[in-house]
């Protein structure tokens, strides 16, 4: 099987998989018991922290852990309901993890400006400053489009908003950025970021949400006070390790990683680019890590098997919106035939040029086998 569906998920790495397997085997005690094994799991929490912490140039104390990006950012939002925020600012882009939540801030009676990218899938920092009012309280604009790939400008919004003397706290979502493209929160100008796990070779089921020190988070979950009282539960210990382990790799293999993907992206323009029923989408500032390309004329989900049958793994947009068509295509005016024929091809550090070949050559194959809709 070819896997080029990595912004989905990417698969452990050995390190990840070996720190799970010594925490379910050796290291399984509850890190709030007092006795020794407490004490070794609760050594344990602390090391996978620092090493989340070290990937992101951040303190351990700045680090909360969560299950993952959906709870990550549903944190955030909770948060500023909590705090009585009367304004909030999202991208018409994010992830429904932030749209969701968002909606839902609108049934509570809050204000939600919803900023739109342009025609190249750019939010950019005057579009925010167009919806800013005296009592935003939040803006938040993920780091790395999940399925355009732009990057987006981050530092730019960030400096924006200090110019405007704005008292918004700023979020980021970089679940696709992170440890993909240069990230240390604290000197992009946000207050809160989002990471997951299982994007970055670790397992499912951990994340975190990096905060400033002095940013108050509210608890979603209430019960014995782990974390510092603002996520109670057990913690998920065998995710964590992993996560901490893929963290520390990614960190330490970082500029090798991002090379070989560029040349990897560059190699696969020209090769798709070169097939005459491929439309290379014109998104701006992307992240060698995505492709994103239209076969217009042809269903996305019916490619999409065809080229299972090549056993070559891709994607029709966002893992959790399976079968319809993409918000954020529609937000950053891609017309319905090219929005209905979009595949994304997501790369990982373990993609070889053999992969993408053999990708071309499945294109070339099967799509004369499909029938085109004019």
């Amino acid at each position: 099987m070819i896997y080029l569906d990595n912004a989905a998920t990417t698969r452990p790495s050995v390190a990840a998989i070996r720190a799970a397997n010594e925490a379910m085997e050796q290291v399984y005690y509850n890190p709030s018991s007092l006795h020794m094994g407490g004490l070794e799991a609760e050594k344990l929490l602390r090391t996978a922290r620092r090493q989340v912490a070290d990937a992101l140039g951040a303190s351990s104390d700045e680090i909360l852990f969560t299950s993952g990006g959906t709870e990550g950012d549903n944190l955030v939002l909770h948060t500023a309901l909590a705090s009585r925020v009367r304004h909030v600012i999202v991208s018409a882009m994010e992830h429904d993890a932030i749209l969701a939540p968002a909606k839902a801030l609108e049934a509570t009676g809050v204000s939600v400006s919803y900023a739109m990218p342009n025609s190249q899938g750019i939010v950019t920092p005057e579009e925010i400053a167009s919806h800013l009012r005296p009592d935003t309280g939040l803006v938040s604009l993920m780091l790395v489009n999940n399925e355009t790939g732009s990057i987006q400008p981050i530092r730019e919004v960030a400096a924006m908003l200090k110019r405007k003397k704005s008292k918004a706290l700023f979020h980021t979502d970089a679940v696709q950025g992170f440890l993909k493209t240069e990230f240390i929160p604290s000197r992009m100008g946000v207050d809160l970021a989002t990471v997951s796990a299982h994007k970055i070779h670790g397992i499912k089921g951990a994340g975190a949400l990096w905060h400033k020190k002095e940013v108050r988070i509210r608890p979603m979950i209430l019960g014995g006070g782990q974390e510092k009282g603002i996520r109670s539960g057990t913690e998920a210990m065998p995710a964590l390790a992993a996560f901490g382990a893929a963290c520390e790799e990614g960190k330490r293999e970082f500029a090798t990683r991002l090379a070989h993907v560029r040349e990897l992206h560059e190699y696969g323009i020209d090769l798709l680019s070169a097939i005459p029923e491929v439309e290379l989408l014109p998104f701006a500032n992307q992240s060698p890590y995505l492709i994103a390309l239209s076969l217009p004329g042809y269903k996305s989900e019916v490619c999409l098997h065809a080229l299972g049958t090549h056993g070559i793994c891709v994607s029709s947009g966002a893992a959790c919106a399976k079968g319809k068509i993409s918000h954020v295509l529609s937000a950053v005016g891609i017309d319905h035939r090219h929005a209905d024929a979009y595949l994304r091809i997501s790369l990982s550090h373990e993609n070889t040029k053999e992969e993408i070949s053999a990708l071309a050559e499945a294109l070339k194959a099967v799509l004369p086998t499909l029938l085109r809709i004019e």
